[in-house]
């Protein structure tokens, strides 16, 4: 069960969300993502009601990477301007060795887990959305790639204005998170704010937003 939880997220915030197994980290960003709907409590996006005929738009606000995902082998954006970026991003995630960009497809998806998240982040940067969701992406990669993903990533994307929320056990990053909330049974039992600030990404449909969980539920203001 979750709940009730009060939570606001700061437009291009690096949100940290940690606790142990099974205190409901993953249940709070599917219904912060539109995926599960609240019992309670209400979601809110720019001020307004998120009435269910406009969950399909609001979901296009996040790209996320959940723990149990699926990995499509072609790219989102594939087109002849995307291609430089791609394959920077192979780079910087290390996997050129294993994967290349044949006729907009990557060469293959036959990989480890850890280097097939690697993939699914480069379809995370290409959708370009301004809600970034990444649930214990890291846990998978060996420690040269976490500091990577870390220290290099995360502040990239902060960087370009989009906003983070990172489940994660690896204490030794916690200092890269603008803020870190704990969870335990259901309820947010830590968070520096007393009830946080509001989100507005850059430019997302229908304009600025403001994600709040209020009563154990979600609300997107704006």
């Amino acid at each position: 069960m979750l709940g009730p939880i009060n939570l606001a997220i700061n437009a291009g915030e690096t949100l940290f969300i940690i606790g142990k197994n099974g205190c409901g980290k993953t249940t709070l960003i599917k219904l912060l993502v539109g995926l599960y709907t609240p019992q309670q409590g209400q979601i809110f996006c720019d001020g307004r009601l998120v009435q269910p005929r406009e969950l399909d738009v609001y979901r296009q606000l996040f790209s996320v990477i959940f723990f149990d995902y699926y990995l499509f082998d072609n790219l989102i954006a594939a087109n002849s301007a995307s291609l430089p970026c791609v394959e920077d991003y192979l780079n910087r995630l290390e996997i050129t060795q294993r994967v290349r960009i044949q006729n907009g497809v990557f060469s293959t998806i036959d990989l480890s887990t850890g280097q097939r998240k690697r993939l699914a982040l480069i379809h995370v940067f290409l959708e370009d959305r301004p809600i970034i969701v990444l649930d214990e992406w890291a846990a998978d990669q060996d420690p040269a790639l976490r500091r990577v993903f870390y220290e290099e990533l995360l502040p990239s994307m902060k960087r370009a204005g989009k906003t983070l929320i990172v489940i994660s056990h690896d204490e030794a990053y916690f200092h890269v998170a603008d803020r870190v909330i704990e969870m335990d049974a259901g309820q947010i039992v830590k968070d520096p704010s007393s009830f946080g600030a509001l989100m507005h990404p850059s430019s997302p449909p229908g304009g600025d937003t403001e994600v709040k969980e209020v009563g154990g539920s979600s609300v997107l203001d704006g």
